[in-house]
């Protein structure tokens, strides 16, 4: 009996939306059941992705089928009453007539029992669901088949028999679409595109008219030629036939577009042609696609098109691909002649002033550069009278400068001021030959002259001037210099507005970060003494620059008004701080502690300075300041979008910096750092990274769904890319690490499994960006970070050596389940032909890994004959006799940190040595290797007594020996702890960091230039530099002493 409701929609009801189903994971089954059929079988396709436990999937599921008759089945599997649903199937079953049978039943059934822990009673499952797989006849209930295939899916299990069951089940009621729907959607979530083809396929068969199975097919075939698994004449077939059934697509279109769309197996709207390009494009079929693009139907001026500016950038792009070079020439010249700003004539292609567009004009300069030696025409009477090879020449340098001179000179210079077209001039003069660059520089500084007052000015000018040779760009500097002279002391004047004022400083500020950018961010160890100094003057002219912005906004007062924008000064004030870190870098500890201050004061007037935040944030983590780097890190107010690419700002040294869950007991320490718990643990902030990750490829998902629903293939292809991105990123391995060592370092853990994470590791840093840094150090705007990281930057050889690592410790754990996760765990032989690990602290961890796993690992082969025993037993002592040696010299190694000032800790004065973040690293990686030494002691106790592979009054002598040196390293940094944990516990050394940072009492300019401007610009705010520069050094010495009681807990005796 067929229990389905009738199709339609239920007149006076209020469908499930996503978002409700999201919000509401437990609802009743029955309003669903009220809902029409459409909307069940679009919460069937969500319910695998969307839910947060199988139970909750299968009970989605379930409801999101036709009609069921026993919804308490259904509601004892959603209560994860396994052993109940299984009564109630069973009872049910009881009542039927004698010789009737249920598919539905029987497919819950068999799917309960595989859920239950009895291996009899999973025996049993097995056993009853491999009969409805191969019965004859085939099962073709639809919700029988639905249900094998929930599970099957919640089971992760691949069985060719389901195909084979889908293919039945269509082919016995081909006129019920849902069900064809469903067999796709199936293979859809599962990525077998191989699968998909084939339900897309006899979807279309059996619906041959319809849209949605023709484009579905497009679709399955195009990803399955992109797929790695097939062999090349599998992708080459579907890529051919995608290719086909697109050009069948393309050539259905009427030439009166309103009365032939009634066909679905034709291009309806711009995103189809979108994606009828990637299908070509992935063929290598350009002329093909251009073609589409040129066409009175499905071209850009075709009413399908609507003259959209995407397939504008399309066609240039596919003009490049194809090698039309001079069509490429001819169409972006005649898209920026159409945008000039005195046109008077009628528009080529009526786009207007949305034709000058940066990417236009890059494609223009690209083409005339290679234009005249790709398709150069030769007179003949020159080649009789000069030579076949002169005058290819002559002829090529003619049309070069033809191209590149006359029509894009001309061009340019009817755009005269233009922003887009004065950087295609720079771009074009820097990519001609020698003997441009004091054009290039004039051009630049007229540049200069036009957009100096904008922010994007410098960013623009940057690669253009680092490309200049050092005269031409002193120069260039020069006449910029001369010309802010001339208008400098209009900033003061009287009777100027205050735009103007604020132009003019921006302008300047601009002047200045390309003076730092020219000579100060680069090393000149000729002369020091004339360097420092320079830098010294440079430094104190931004402090200034910084104040006339503060005066100009507004914002010098004691509680700072709140804007959202950023105000003028604030990039002088940042332009300082990177001056102040050149300085650091070179063994001037004082001026990082300004560079902490300054940018402090300047993130607590301007709350939108994000690039402060982000340099607070691993400044804070440099000098071993946990706490306040978490503090820092939560005002930048990530949004979950930006997790994959700013969380490595923090997270990337929570392990060795702040592995501890924040308690604070000091009510006092909580009032004067004004934050919560929540707000500045890196811990918090390291969970709500990874749970990001956990649910973005359910979150992606439902994107995907959406777009297949409706029918946008391209935005549909876009969102699986991303997807692929968003699984397969670096960023998110490295959070796992991090993880996973903040658990193994701290006595108080998480109860949080990010297992389902753990996948094929990324061998790439595409996910990675540097969007909060100050960009104004050299061409890279990630140099300053670079310098500012502890530690380096992590790579994919230290991301290997961590999961080896992390891989042991779970072999170490528990010697009698398998832990090791898919795709996480490595070769260890592998690796140790790499160089792993950042410092030697980590590379000698890597090592006493490789060698706990090699002794696991013959623990684990449970040897009996006495050869292979003794055998086994030379091995293992080798490897404990490597790690009792690799311990001693890590204690040694640790031991003398104190002796080692300048690597271990900030040495703040002569006086005031703090601890760094290579001190806490250190320490933590020593801990964090004796854990791995006791847990693989504890194992291999464990397993001697069972195999006697080793002498056991032997090994008992040489584990205690390993254990004594464990216990050493603790109380080596139990010590040292303990000594600065006291150091910084009083406020013994505030004053003398305090004067170290804004300079004594009645100091004066000459003494230190630095330290006076910085008084001078503290003593604006309410309370005076003292007061405020005493504020932030007390936050920064209760930091490093909440950092150091950690350390004390964890090396106490337990």
């Amino acid at each position: 009996m067929d229990h389905r409701a009738e199709g339609g929609e239920t007149k006076g009801k209020e469908a499930v939306t996503l978002n409700e189903l999201w919000a509401v994971p437990r609802y009743d089954p029955r309003k669903l059941l009220e809902n029409d059929r459409m909307e069940k079988t679009r919460l069937l396709d969500l319910c695998v992705w969307r839910c947060k436990s199988v139970c909750a999937a299968m009970e989605l599921a379930l409801r999101g089928l036709k009609d069921l008759p026993d919804l308490q089945i259904q509601d004892a599997i959603a209560q994860d009453e396994w052993r109940h649903a299984l009564q109630l199937i069973e009872k049910r079953e009881r009542r039927l007539k004698k010789g009737q049978t249920n598919d539905w039943l029987a497919a819950c059934k068999s799917s309960v029992l595989l859920m239950l822990s009895e291996p009899a009673k999973q025996r049993s499952g097995r056993a009853l669901l491999d009969s409805l797989l191969v019965r004859s006849p085939p099962l073709v209930d639809f919700n029988a088949v639905a249900t094998i295939q929930t599970f099957a899916e919640l089971r992760k299990e691949i069985d060719p028999r389901i195909d084979t069951m889908w293919m039945q089940a269509a082919n016995a009621q081909p006129n019920d679409e849902e069900l064809h729907k469903h067999w796709f959607k199936s293979r859809f979530r599962m990525r077998d595109w191989q699968g998909a083809r084939k339900a897309a396929m006899t979807y279309t068969k059996h619906f041959p008219n319809r849209r949605e199975p023709f484009f579905w097919t497009i679709f399955a075939n195009f990803m399955a030629s992109r797929s790695l698994t097939d062999q090349d004449n599998e992708r080459n077939l579907c890529r051919t036939m995608a290719y086909r059934m697109c050009a069948k697509a393309a050539e259905a279109v009427p030439l009166n577009t309103n009365q032939g769309l009634k066909n679905g197996r034709v291009l309806r709207t711009v995103d189809d042609i979108v994606f009828l390009l990637d299908v070509y494009e992935s063929g290598g079929k350009y002329e093909e696609a251009i073609a589409v693009l040129d066409s009175d139907v499905t071209g850009i001026k075709s009413t399908i098109g609507k003259q959209s500016w995407r397939l504008v950038t399309l066609k240039i792009r596919l003009l490049g691909l194809a090698d039309r070079l001079l069509d490429q020439y001819k169409y972006c010249f005649e898209l920026l002649e159409d945008a000039r700003p005195a046109k008077d004539q009628p528009q080529v292609h009526g786009f207007g002033a949305l034709g000058n567009d940066g990417y236009v004009w890059t494609a223009l300069i690209n083409a005339a550069l290679k234009l005249p030696f790709h398709d150069c025409i030769v007179d003949p009477n020159a080649i009789a009278a000069k030579g076949l090879e002169t005058a290819v020449c002559e002829a090529k340098e003619e049309n070069f400068y033809h191209y590149t001179r006359v029509a894009v000179g001309a061009l340019l210079d009817e755009y005269n001021t233009d922003r887009n077209a004065m950087c295609a001039g720079m771009t074009l003069l820097s990519r001609l030959h020698t003997g441009a660059e004091e054009t290039l520089a004039d051009k630049a500084f007229q540049y200069f002259t036009t957009y100096g007052h904008k922010t994007f000015c410098f960013d623009d000018l940057q690669p253009y001037i680092c490309a200049m040779e050092l005269p031409v760009v002193q120069r260039f500097l020069l006449k910029v210099t001369i010309w802010l002279k001339e208008r400098g002391d209009r900033i003061e004047g009287q009777g100027h507005d205050k735009s103007f004022d604020a132009n003019m400083l921006m302008a300047i500020i601009t002047g200045r970060k390309l003076e730092y950018c020219i000579f100060h961010s680069r090393d000149r160890k000729s002369d020091q003494l004339e360097h420092d100094t320079d830098l010294t003057t440079f430094i104190v002219e931004c402090l200034k620059c910084y104040d006339l912005g503060l005066e100009h906004s507004g914002n010098n007062d004691e509680k700072p008004k709140k804007f959202a924008e950023r105000f003028p000064g604030d990039d002088a004030g940042l332009l300082a701080a990177a001056a102040l870190l050149k300085f650091a870098r070179e063994s001037r500890n004082d001026t990082m502690l300004q560079t902490i201050i300054l940018l402090e004061e300047l993130s607590t007037r301007s709350s939108a300075c994000y690039e402060a935040f982000g340099t607070l944030v691993l400044l804070y983590i440099r000098v071993g300041a946990g706490l306040l780097a978490g503090r820092s890190y939560h005002r930048l107010s990530i949004k979950n979008i930006q997790i994959p690419t700013l969380s490595w700002l923090l997270c990337t040294r929570v392990s060795t910096t702040h592995p501890h869950t924040l308690h604070f007991k000091n009510s006092s320490f909580r009032n004067d750092l004004q934050i919560s718990e929540v707000e500045a643990d890196p811990v918090q902030h390291l969970k709500q990274a990874l749970d990001y990750h956990l649910h973005i490829q359910e979150t992606d998902q439902q994107e995907i769904l959406e777009f297949l629903e409706a029918e946008q293939y391209a935005s549909l292809h876009r969102a699986m890319a991303n997807s692929l991105v968003n699984q397969n990123g670096f960023t998110k391995y490295m959070l796992l690490i991090e993880w996973a060592r903040t658990q193994r370092m701290s006595r108080l853990q998480q109860k949080r499994d990010y297992g389902p994470l753990s996948d094929q590791p990324a061998a790439t840093f595409a996910n990675r960006d540097a969007t909060p840094i100050p960009r104004w150090e050299h061409s890279d705007s990630r140099s300053l970070l670079l310098d500012i990281m502890p530690g380096g930057w992590p790579t994919d050889a230290w991301l290997s050596s961590q999961i080896a690592i992390s891989d042991t410790f779970d072999h170490a754990r528990i010697r009698n389940e398998s832990t090791k996760r898919p795709g996480m765990h490595r070769d260890t032989t592998a690796h140790s032909q790499r160089g792993q690990g950042s410092t030697w602290e980590e590379k000698a961890q890597y090592h006493t890994a490789v060698e706990c796993q090699s002794i696991l690992d013959i623990y684990e082969l449970k040897r009996s004959e006495e050869d292979a025993r003794k055998r086994a037993s030379r091995s293992i002592q080798e490897s404990l006799d490597i790690i009792e040696q690799q311990q001693i010299s890590l204690n040694e190694e640790i031991a003398t940190m104190r002796y080692r000032v300048y690597d271990y800790f900030w040495m703040i004065t002569d006086e005031v040595i703090a601890p760094s973040w290579l001190f806490f690293h250190s320490a933590y990686t020593g801990l964090d290797t004796i854990i791995l030494i006791e847990k693989t002691l504890d194992a291999m106790e464990s397993e001697n007594r069972k195999f006697r592979i080793l002498d056991s009054r032997l090994a008992a002598e040489q584990f205690t020996r390993i254990r004594k040196h464990c216990n050493e390293l603790r109380t080596i940094v139990h010590a040292a702890a303990e000594v600065l944990y006291h150091e910084f516990s009083s406020d013994r050394h505030h004053k003398e960091m305090l004067y170290t940072v804004v300079g004594r009492p009645g100091d004066t300019k000459e003494d230190d230039p630095i330290a006076y401007a910085l008084r001078s610009h503290l003593d604006k705010r309410i309370g005076g530099a003292d007061e405020v520069a005493q504020g932030y050094i007390t936050r920064l010495c209760q930091a490093w002493c909440e950092a150091l009681q950690n350390l004390l807990v964890l090396t106490s005796k337990p």
